[in-house]
């Protein structure tokens, strides 16, 4: 199952790795108002400051008559940008809702997929087990070590001696002309 990228939107969260500058332009494209009026008030508080210290009392009120101003813009940008996105908001819950429609059902399927790995991995160990039982002789539900080899599970795939006792061979029936006997 491979989706386009086109196909599943993308919405920005704390797991996608967003550094804060990108979060930063991001945030600005969206209420370009907010970062603005910051600026604006922090800028006129600098210059409170510095007309403070330089003793100009009219130059300060000024500044400070700039800054309430400013910080009540920012306010208000900010209660319109959150009213803005409030009405939005149904849109975004669709779309957040087949999102994680979207995530459970590929959950679910990678779950699917690693049952059904796990389950093909154990009847791979034991198909393992039972020719390495076959192959050493060990195998207890074949005749294989009592030399029958008509299993099922193991014909044509070892061959088997003809007898199974130590000692019996072709030479322990046969005498050698000069009366011995090679099998004793």
């Amino acid at each position: 199952m491979s989706t386009s990228p086109a196909a599943v939107p993308t919405t920005p969260s704390l797991h996608t790795g967003e550094s804060y500058q990108e979060k930063a332009w991001r945030k600005f494209k969206e209420q370009p108002f907010v970062p603005i009026g910051t600026l604006l008030t922090c800028g006129a508080l600098i210059m409170a400051t510095v007309k403070m210290r330089q003793g100009n009392s009219q130059s300060l009120n000024n500044w400070l008559r700039v800054r309430v101003i400013a910080q009540g813009a920012t306010i208000a940008a900010v209660c319109a940008g959150t009213y803005a996105m409030g009405s939005t908001s149904g849109d975004e819950s669709k779309q957040t809702r087949q999102l994680d429609e979207i995530r459970a059902h590929r959950e679910a399927r990678a779950g699917k997929d690693r049952k059904e790995f796990e389950d093909r991995l154990k009847d791979a160990e034991k198909q393992w087990k039972e020719t390495e039982d076959v192959l050493s002789g060990r195998d207890s539900n074949t005749k294989i070590a009592k030399g029958d080899s008509t299993s099922p599970s193991v014909q044509g795939q070892m061959p088997q001696s003809t007898s199974s006792r130590p000692g019996a061979s072709w030479s322990r029936w046969f005498k050698w002309p000069w009366g011995g006997s090679s099998g004793s």
